[in-house]
């Protein structure tokens, strides 16, 4: 056969093949983002149901016009929150809280998001939802954001995409490793209807989060990363002492680990040392005579007290202490240990 019939019955092969991949792999995607003649339908069916004053039908209209838009999910979610804030009070006042370019003194609360009293239907109450987490996540309130966003379904949201990256955005800096990848999973399962915006910054995550391990001096960092956002919020509270108490028992553990392999090593070379010494005695010594050998008899009452607290070390050993810890880890986790010292001198002052 010649070579450019087998040419071409290998491209045929290849092409015909192709579809069913390609429809393989559309089917692995667990969202899609949704039409905007389906939103539309949607929103004039509840309309049709709800029956507002003209006024606002003919401002409804406008929002959806028969001519689909040339934009991303992301506005259709505010179009949503625009319809319902034309009909609803509460709405507009979610609307102008989560459309505002100023932060707020305190956290503004919509209890009505978590129950059903309010005529419209349950997927719109949900991207409702969604509007005020992803809101709170921007201003860094990612325990309340979590709370909002964890149990939205994606098959009614308006942005599929930007709901599950804000949900993964709270689990990774809440260091929800299981919860995160697991999102971050599904994010990534449909990539080609991803913002790239997204997209880049969800696959950072993930391989910022994957390779994470619990009581690491990693885990240590972003726990104290956390503390400062949480202070920064002006919450010293509970968590915040109890993430604190957690961040000096892991240091307490790797340095007590650390110092137990340091130890291990020295008895290591002290046995490698006597193990090729030819000074040995051949005979054991008589009880009656006194051994030989001498010394000063001076001893280091540091080292009498292995109980003394670190923060309370003299400068020169504490920092001395501090650079062979260091030394370990990248220099990065330097603050954290630094801290950590700090933190054990504050609660001797304060005995």
């Amino acid at each position: 056969m010649k070579p450019r019939v087998m040419l071409a019955i290998a491209i045929c092969l290849l092409a015909a093949g192709s579809a069913p991949a390609a429809d393989a792999l559309k089917k692995q995607a667990e969202w899609n983002n949704p039409q905007y003649p389906v939103m539309r339908q949607k929103l004039i069916d509840w309309m049709t149901e709800a029956d507002p004053p003209e006024a606002q039908k003919s401002a409804i209209s406008q929002l959806w016009p028969e001519e689909a838009p040339n934009e991303a999910s992301a506005e259709l979610g505010l179009r949503i929150l625009e319809t319902v804030a034309v009909v609803d009070a509460d709405a507009r006042e979610l609307a102008v809280t989560t459309l505002a370019t100023t932060s707020v003194a305190e956290t503004p609360q919509f209890p009505w998001l978590a129950d059903s009293s309010k005529p419209f239907p349950q997927w719109i109450g949900d991207n409702l939802r969604f509007q005020y987490g992803r809101w709170l996540a921007e201003q860094r309130l990612l325990d309340e954001a979590h709370q909002q966003l964890k149990d939205l379904p994606i098959d009614t949201a308006a942005d599929p995409a930007a709901l599950l990256f804000h949900r993964a955005v709270c689990e990774h800096y809440l260091l929800q490793k299981k919860e995160c990848v697991a999102t971050l999973g599904t994010l990534l399962s449909n990539q080609e209807e991803i913002a790239p915006r997204y997209l880049a910054v969800a696959k950072l995550m993930l391989a910022d989060i994957q390779p994470l391990e619990t009581d690491s001096l990693d885990e240590v960092a972003r726990l104290m990363r956390d503390i400062e956002r949480r202070l920064d919020l002006g919450r010293a509270g509970k968590r915040v002492r109890t993430q604190e108490d957690d961040v000096v028992a892991k240091l307490d553990k790797m340095i007590e680990d650390l110092e137990k392999q340091m130890q291990q090593q020295q008895q290591q070379s002290q046995g490698g040392q006597q193990g090729g010494n030819s000074t040995q005695p051949s005979s054991p010594l008589n009880d009656s005579m006194p051994a030989g050998g001498g010394g000063p008899g001076n001893i280091d009452p540091k080292k009498m007290n292995p109980g003394d607290n670190w923060g309370n070390l003299p400068p020169k050993e504490r920092q001395e202490a501090l650079q062979q810890i260091s030394n370990e880890f990248p220099s990065h986790y330097r603050r954290v240990i630094e801290e950590y010292f700090r933190k054990l001198a504050r609660e001797e002052d304060s005995k």
